[in-house]
């Protein structure tokens, strides 16, 4: 039966060497964003160079990755996964940019008003860590753990034969990237470093740049993280800590990083302490959605399968109740011939 069915519905692991993709439907969705940010882009006038450096280098990893499809699978999984990632990494870098030429009104003075209403002085904070260089130093390489997490993650669970962790954290990156970028767009500011005049201000040009009159031009390998509100560094320290759940030490070391880096975010990233509620918030909203919808369907699944299962109990029990019908030697001999054509004919 199998053999039947065309190869357009056919699961990915049953094309061969067709089959280049571990995570079709991550990289679904990236497509879907790209089509967003194309369409979006010349909608607006916005057009991005110097993306042929990009292109070569995720081709050339998807390429490593089908020619070890066979004999490395583990290996093959983690050239797959590093080149969605820097396909990630491009596409939403582009769909924020689009989302920052919105030019809604800045929002610093209310985010501010809500920091100090929490009880957290940006200000205080950051002049306080001067005093203390030797830890400013080591929570700025805590809050530069991203990639190394992504590749630990890839690894870790590549070796083991799980990738279907992998394939989750991809959707739920995908799945948050959209509204971060949603709710920059309509809640936009531009961040305590803009306002206090201190801390790296780079990104201030490309954010100040696109909150003028188009059309704009930007270099691909140039374009940073212009996103404060909310914060997708925070979004994705939750992400990654869910990813390693009940790896034992491993999984405990990984949330103690985040939970540094949770702290290093308002004053290394340039973040208000909204910024990172409104982060994890939306990470936990994802993950809480993502288990919800696992949840029903393998609700619906054990549902069909219990169904079948109580069908065939009840053939069963009627088959001991019900004497079955006697079959003559030649019926059943043209029954077994049929039933082996069939068998033939659907391999």
């Amino acid at each position: 039966m199998t053999a039947s069915l065309p190869q357009a519905v056919m699961p990915a692991q049953y094309l061969g060497p067709v089959a280049i993709f571990q995570w079709p439907l991550a990289w679904a969705l990236i497509g879907l964003l790209l089509a967003v940010d194309f369409v979006w882009a010349s909608q607006v006038g916005m057009k991005i160079s110097g993306s042929e450096i990009r292109v070569g280098l995720i081709g050339a990893l998807l390429a490593l990755s089908a020619a070890c499809h066979h004999r490395h699978r583990a290996r093959a999984n983690m050239l797959e996964a590093v080149a969605w990632l820097f396909t990630f990494a491009a596409t939403a870098s582009v769909l924020t940019y689009l989302a920052a030429s919105c030019a809604f009104p800045l929002q610093d003075v209310v985010m501010e008003r809500w920091d100090l209403a929490i009880g957290f002085d940006w200000s205080a904070l950051h002049t306080a860590l001067l005093d203390w260089p030797t830890l400013n130093r080591l929570l700025l390489v805590v809050y530069n753990t991203l990639f190394a997490q992504f590749l630990l993650a890839v690894i870790y669970f590549s070796k083991r034969d799980r990738s279907a962790r992998i394939e989750e954290l991809m959707l739920l990156m995908c799945a948050t990237v959209a509204p971060t970028a949603l709710i920059s767009a309509i809640w936009p500011t531009l961040g305590p470093f803009a306002v206090h005049g201190v801390g790296d201000v780079t990104y201030l040009r490309d954010l100040l740049t696109l909150r003028a009159s188009g059309p704009w031009q930007f270099e691909s390998l140039a374009m940073q993280g212009i996103v404060a509100m909310p914060s997708f560094h925070t979004v994705l320290a939750v992400l990654f800590t869910y990813a390693f759940r009940g790896t034992g030490l491993l999984g405990y070391g990984i949330a103690a990083l985040n939970a540094a880096m949770l702290f290093s975010i308002p004053p290394i990233g340039g973040h208000y302490l909204v910024d990172v509620l409104a982060g994890a918030a939306l990470a936990l909203g994802a993950i809480a959605a993502q288990r919800a919808t696992r949840y029903a369907v393998s609700r619906i699944r054990f549902g069909l399968w219990r169904e079948t299962l109580v069908g065939r109990v009840l053939d069963l029990a009627r088959g001991s109740v019900f004497k079955p019908a006697r079959i003559s030697a030649p019926a059943l001999a043209v029954k077994s011939r049929r039933l082996h054509d069939a068998r033939d004919g659907g391999a």
